[in-house]
């Protein structure tokens, strides 16, 4: 008998937020949510820059900012299509109007590790992104067995000139539980290089939170 992959839970921190499964209206949870944050953050909110001073131009609106983020991360979520995706976002300093992460998590059925790693490197590969760095991860969570990818990946941006990129810290993961055919897929998306010192470590640090539900198929 084979143990299959009924479910998984991830307990986060508290920075933390998970997008709901079902959000009718995008903008108005982004709005409400970000508001939420803020306010509880008790946090003076940051200016328009370095310099700026009291009586200057203009505050931003660290809520306004947020919640275009929060948006973002729904809408993208929304995009994918993925059914049984869990979706989360990081959010250290409300104040700054910005997230600092995004995470997603899916249930894979019949993907061994060795399946999960030729498809990685299948699609580095392939070159349809410019991955200027794509680094084995390995390890061991409660959860079972991690191996996956640390990749940099170099976007054009167009409008900036000939030669400018914008870099992109991902991490993709798979976690498999022992005797189990299936697997946990788990992407992180910095928002922008620097925003961790070992984003890889960072990640394995989640899993140590994460739960896999298995039953015994006839």
């Amino acid at each position: 008998m084979t143990a299959r992959l009924v479910g998984f839970d991830l307990t986060l921190p508290e920075a933390w937020v998970v997008l709901p499964r079902a959000v009718p209206d995008v903008d108005r949870w982004a709005r409400e949510t970000a508001e939420a944050l803020v306010a509880r953050s008790g946090r003076a909110p940051a200016t328009t820059g370095v310099d700026a001073r009291p009586g200057d131009e203009a505050l931003v609106d660290p809520a306004v900012a947020l919640a275009d983020g929060i948006a973002g991360v729904a809408l993208v979520a929304a995009d994918a299509g993925v059914a049984g995706m869990e979706t989360a976002f990081l959010v250290r300093r409300p104040d700054l109007g910005r997230l600092d992460a995004m995470l997603t998590l899916v249930a894979q059925q019949g993907l061994s590790a060795e399946a999960f790693d030729a498809d990685l490197e299948r699609v580095v590969a392939d070159g349809e992104e410019n991955y200027l760095v794509a680094a084995e991860i390995r390890g061991d969570v409660p959860a079972g067995e991690v191996r996956g990818l640390h990749l940099m990946i170099g976007h054009t941006v167009p409008h900036l000139g000939e030669g400018v990129a914008h870099l992109e810290e991902r991490v993709s993961l798979g976690v498999f539980a022992p005797g189990c055919p299936d697997m946990v897929e788990v992407t992180a998306i910095a928002n922008g290089v620097g925003a961790f010192d070992d984003l890889p470590q960072a990640v394995l640090d989640l899993l140590t939170g994460l739960t896999l539900e298995t039953e015994v198929a006839a």
